[in-house]
């Protein structure tokens, strides 16, 4: 049996209580045990190790050449457990490890930075990777496992994901600066009859289509994008008109003017997570983006 076998921790720790204070009594103490079993723990030690650490005299302990040498080594090893072990029960937590977030552009204009913000307060330990993707890409990669969680407009339930609608927010109108339409303070679906649009549409499957279907409105789209900032864009060379989401509408932009509308499909975002959640992390994730909403619409 080599002496690594036969060195348990305990061996260690008593080590370290009776080098710390030089004397067996207090070790003892301080271990909550009695001296004996103490004393024969550090026999144990130097049996296994075969030399001694400690020199006994009758009013004194000291630290044998090979006592120093074990001294620095042994409380590393130690502290180095404590932390594994810490890591591994933060981990267990959910409070350390990993969150891959994606969402779509809107959602920087709403709540995203107030939640990533309380969640790095509440859990500074793990690392949160953010990127940003079209709905359909976002489905791909919650469903492969290489992402965690997604927001996504419109809200749309999805077999083996959980969805949470974190907002319910109202359809806007983004127009050219100049177009008549700013003239207006509200506008109808109707009005908008034959009017070109842009769409992000083709991000997310086609679902803010079949939305627009249901209220038997059929946009005109003369372009299709993958994301809020190109549309804007767009919209400012006066190419055409694009639905955004309330709190797009409050990001100034040069060109681009803002309107509501009247009797257009809500744009709800949506958190969608794995069901069931593959980690701890996720549903801190959740009920951290849960409270951040609570908070604002209050």
């Amino acid at each position: 049996m080599t002496a690594l076998s036969r060195i348990e921790l305990r061996h260690l720790r008593y080590f370290l209580a009776v080098a710390d204070t030089l004397h067996f009594g207090r070790a003892a103490e301080r271990l909550c045990m009695s001296q004996p079993p103490l004393s024969q723990a550090i026999q144990q030690l130097e049996d296994a190790l075969g030399v001694a650490v400690f020199e006994r005299h009758s009013r004194k302990v000291a630290l044998t050449p090979a006592g120093q040498a074990l001294l620095a080594p042994a409380r590393q090893l130690l502290a180095d457990l404590y932390a594994a072990i810490g890591a591994a029960q933060a981990a267990a937590r959910g409070e350390r490890g990993l969150l891959r977030v994606a969402y779509v552009g809107s959602a920087v204009f709403s709540v995203l930075p107030a939640i990533v913000a309380r969640f790095h307060a509440d859990f500074p330990e793990v690392e949160l990777q953010l990127q940003e993707a079209p709905p359909d890409a976002q489905l791909a990669g919650l469903r492969s496992g290489q992402l965690d969680a997604g927001l996504v407009r419109p809200a749309s339930p999805q077999a083996g994901l959980c969805c949470d609608v974190l907002l319910d927010e109202p359809t806007w109108l983004a127009l050219p600066s100049r177009h008549p339409f700013t003239r207006r303070e509200a506008l109808s679906l109707a009005e908008l009859s034959g009017a070109p649009f842009i769409t992000i549409d083709a991000a997310d499957g086609g679902h803010m289509l079949e939305l627009y279907r249901r209220a038997d409105f059929q946009p005109r789209i003369v372009q299709h994008v993958r994301d809020l900032h190109t549309g804007f864009a767009l919209v400012a060379a006066g190419l055409g008109l694009l639905f955004i989401p309330r709190s797009a509408s409050r990001q100034p932009r040069p060109g681009v003017a803002c309107r509501p509308t009247m009797d257009a499909p809500q744009l709800d975002l949506c958190l969608l997570t794995p069901d069931p959640a593959r980690s701890p992390i996720v549903e801190h994730f959740r009920r951290v983006a849960q409270a951040v909403v609570a908070q604002m619409v209050e």
